[in-house]
Protein backbone atom coordinates (compact mmCIF):
# COMPACT_ATOMS: atom_id res chain seq x y z
CA UNK A 1 0.00 0.00 0.00
CA UNK A 2 1.04 3.26 -1.11
CA UNK A 3 0.17 6.43 1.28
CA UNK A 4 0.27 10.00 0.15
CA UNK A 5 -0.60 13.12 1.55
CA UNK A 6 -1.52 16.79 0.02
CA UNK A 7 -2.19 19.73 1.82
CA UNK A 8 -4.55 21.91 -0.72
CA UNK A 9 -4.89 25.84 0.31
CA UNK A 10 -6.10 27.13 -2.96
CA UNK A 11 -7.80 25.56 -6.20
CA UNK A 12 -4.11 26.38 -8.23
CA UNK A 13 -2.80 24.04 -5.18
CA UNK A 14 -4.55 21.18 -6.86
CA UNK A 15 -2.62 21.42 -10.16
CA UNK A 16 0.47 19.45 -8.38
CA UNK A 17 -1.51 17.00 -6.68
CA UNK A 18 -3.07 16.05 -10.26
CA UNK A 19 0.03 16.46 -11.99
CA UNK A 20 1.43 13.14 -9.86
CA UNK A 21 -1.95 11.67 -9.28
CA UNK A 22 -2.95 8.26 -11.23
CA UNK A 23 -6.11 6.98 -10.83
CA UNK A 24 -6.62 4.90 -13.39
CA UNK A 25 -3.32 2.79 -14.26
CA UNK A 26 -5.47 -0.29 -15.19
CA UNK A 27 -8.64 -1.25 -17.34
CA UNK A 28 -10.74 -0.61 -13.68
CA UNK A 29 -10.16 1.59 -10.89
CA UNK A 30 -12.62 2.05 -8.06
CA UNK A 31 -12.16 5.25 -6.26
CA UNK A 32 -13.59 6.07 -2.60
CA UNK A 33 -13.59 9.78 -1.78
CA UNK A 34 -14.45 10.06 2.16
CA UNK A 35 -14.75 13.04 4.36
CA UNK A 36 -17.31 15.11 6.11
CA UNK A 37 -19.88 17.66 4.25
CA UNK A 38 -18.04 20.29 2.39
CA UNK A 39 -14.80 18.78 2.72
CA UNK A 40 -13.87 19.10 -0.98
CA UNK A 41 -14.74 15.37 -2.34
CA UNK A 42 -16.64 17.06 -5.58
CA UNK A 43 -14.16 20.14 -5.91
CA UNK A 44 -11.53 17.99 -6.05
CA UNK A 45 -13.39 15.90 -9.10
CA UNK A 46 -14.24 18.93 -10.77
CA UNK A 47 -10.43 19.90 -10.31
CA UNK A 48 -9.49 16.32 -11.81
CA UNK A 49 -12.09 16.06 -14.41
CA UNK A 50 -11.11 19.45 -16.05
CA UNK A 51 -7.13 18.83 -15.61
CA UNK A 52 -7.12 15.58 -17.15
CA UNK A 53 -10.26 15.30 -19.61
CA UNK A 54 -11.04 19.22 -20.29
CA UNK A 55 -14.31 18.84 -18.54
CA UNK A 56 -15.84 21.88 -17.50
CA UNK A 57 -19.12 21.30 -16.68
CA UNK A 58 -18.85 18.81 -13.75
CA UNK A 59 -21.44 18.54 -11.22
CA UNK A 60 -22.69 16.69 -8.16
CA UNK A 61 -24.67 14.13 -8.60
CA UNK A 62 -26.46 14.12 -5.75
CA UNK A 63 -30.16 14.04 -6.29
CA UNK A 64 -29.09 11.64 -10.00
CA UNK A 65 -26.87 9.48 -7.90
CA UNK A 66 -24.69 8.88 -10.97
CA UNK A 67 -23.11 11.44 -13.55
CA UNK A 68 -21.30 10.04 -16.39
CA UNK A 69 -18.64 11.80 -18.47
CA UNK A 70 -17.98 10.40 -22.13
CA UNK A 71 -14.01 11.25 -23.24
CA UNK A 72 -12.19 9.92 -26.38
CA UNK A 73 -11.54 6.35 -24.86
CA UNK A 74 -14.34 5.74 -22.40
CA UNK A 75 -16.88 6.81 -20.18
CA UNK A 76 -15.62 8.19 -16.07
CA UNK A 77 -18.70 7.59 -13.64
CA UNK A 78 -19.18 9.82 -10.70
CA UNK A 79 -21.23 8.55 -7.38
CA UNK A 80 -23.06 10.78 -4.83
CA UNK A 81 -24.41 7.92 -2.23
CA UNK A 82 -24.83 11.16 0.42
CA UNK A 83 -28.68 10.02 0.17
CA UNK A 84 -28.57 6.69 -0.04
CA UNK A 85 -30.53 5.22 3.08
CA UNK A 86 -29.56 1.76 2.68
CA UNK A 87 -27.40 -0.91 0.95
CA UNK A 88 -31.01 -2.67 -0.44
CA UNK A 89 -31.34 1.14 -2.86
CA UNK A 90 -27.53 0.54 -4.14
CA UNK A 91 -29.42 -2.50 -5.97
CA UNK A 92 -32.53 -0.74 -7.12
CA UNK A 93 -30.29 1.60 -9.00
CA UNK A 94 -27.81 -0.70 -10.96
CA UNK A 95 -24.80 0.38 -8.69
CA UNK A 96 -23.33 -3.18 -8.98
CA UNK A 97 -23.88 -3.50 -12.36
CA UNK A 98 -22.52 -0.40 -13.17
CA UNK A 99 -19.00 -1.31 -11.57
CA UNK A 100 -18.15 -4.28 -13.72
CA UNK A 101 -17.64 -1.52 -16.51
CA UNK A 102 -14.10 -1.54 -16.94
CA UNK A 103 -13.30 2.27 -16.25
CA UNK A 104 -12.61 4.68 -13.67
CA UNK A 105 -15.96 4.45 -10.51
CA UNK A 106 -15.04 7.88 -8.41
CA UNK A 107 -17.43 7.60 -5.37
CA UNK A 108 -18.41 9.78 -2.74
CA UNK A 109 -20.01 8.61 0.17
CA UNK A 110 -19.04 4.83 -0.23
CA UNK A 111 -19.85 4.25 3.50
CA UNK A 112 -22.97 2.90 2.90
CA UNK A 113 -21.67 0.02 0.60
CA UNK A 114 -21.06 -3.37 2.70
CA UNK A 115 -17.11 -3.77 3.14
CA UNK A 116 -17.07 -7.11 1.65
CA UNK A 117 -18.98 -6.50 -1.42
CA UNK A 118 -16.45 -4.10 -3.28
CA UNK A 119 -13.39 -3.36 -2.67
CA UNK A 120 -11.60 -0.27 -3.82
CA UNK A 121 -8.30 0.45 -5.66
CA UNK A 122 -7.79 3.79 -4.41
CA UNK A 123 -9.25 6.03 -0.86
CA UNK A 124 -8.84 9.51 -0.63
CA UNK A 125 -9.86 11.12 2.95
CA UNK A 126 -10.62 14.20 2.75
CA UNK A 127 -10.16 16.89 5.72
CA UNK A 128 -10.71 20.11 7.12
CA UNK A 129 -7.77 21.65 8.92
CA UNK A 130 -8.70 25.55 9.48
CA UNK A 131 -9.19 27.23 5.66
CA UNK A 132 -7.32 24.09 4.24
CA UNK A 133 -7.80 20.51 2.92
CA UNK A 134 -5.63 17.31 3.62
CA UNK A 135 -5.62 15.12 1.10
CA UNK A 136 -4.59 11.08 2.36
CA UNK A 137 -4.29 9.06 -0.61
CA UNK A 138 -3.85 5.38 0.05
CA UNK A 139 -3.13 3.35 -2.98
CA UNK A 140 -4.83 -0.24 -1.80
CA UNK A 141 -2.84 -1.79 -4.48
CA UNK A 142 0.33 -1.80 -7.19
Amino acid sequence: MIHKNFIVDTLIDYDALLSSLILLNRKKSIVFLKGELGSGKTTFIKRYMEYNYNFKNVTSPTFGIINSYLNKNNTIYHYDLYRIENERELDEFGFYENLDINTLHLIEWPEIIPDEIIVPNIIINFKLINDKRLLSINYLDD
